[in-house]
């Protein structure tokens, strides 16, 4: 932020702003970059996330939902009456409708996050559009499907609670995404 701030100062809003959006601007702008693209992409799948696990594969259980209403409640929006708020769903079930709607949430996010990456963060050419598109889903898919797997590993093993298992997780897949795009995917 100090970097930017020093920019503005020195050349103006109009300088900074290009230069903020060029694909020439240093690391640690071109990474916060990376992060704002990767804030999209995280709305984006969970989002979709949260319409498919209360519309086509519903993953919540009653008490769940109530507190979803509450949430809402709060910033006065409301939850529709759902079908799936009578019905007791088992733990397995459930689980399982998380996945899929994790995996449906996946290609919304991916979509997102390589059309901004390409369009504002990295400079392509090392490879066409296609196989650019191919190797930074490839990553995604990886960083994913690892997550999907260690998640659950981390909790049984080391006992550490579930929130922090996923903010290290999704710290580690940003530092991982970030260097291998960079460098496999977008570099000249």
């Amino acid at each position: 932020m100090r970097l930017i701030f020093t920019h503005f100062r020195e050349h103006g809003i109009g300088k900074t702003l290009t230069w903020f959006h060029s694909k020439e601007a240093p690391a640690s702008v071109q990474f916060a970059k990376y992060g704002i693209a990767g804030g999209l992409a995280t709305v984006a799948h969970q989002g979709t996330w949260l319409l498919v696990c209360f519309t086509l594969f519903p993953a919540f259980s009653a008490e769940e939902i109530q507190s979803y209403r509450e949430i809402l409640a709060k910033i006065h929006l409301t939850l529709p009456h759902l079908e799936v708020e009578g019905m007791a769903l088992a733990d397995n079930i459930r689980a399982l409708h998380s996945t899929y709607g994790n995996i449906i949430g996946w290609f919304f996010g991916n979509g997102v996050a390589y059309a901004v990456n390409a369009a504002w963060v990295f400079q392509g050419g090392r490879h066409n559009r296609w196989l650019e598109f191919l190797y930074f889903t490839a990553i995604s898919g990886f960083a994913t499907l690892a997550g999907l797997m260690a998640g659950p590993y981390l909790i049984k093993t080391f006992g550490i609670s579930t929130g922090l298992s996923q903010l290290s997780l999704l710290f580690t897949s940003i530092l991982v995404n970030y260097v291998c795009r960079k460098f496999f995917v977008f570099s000249k």
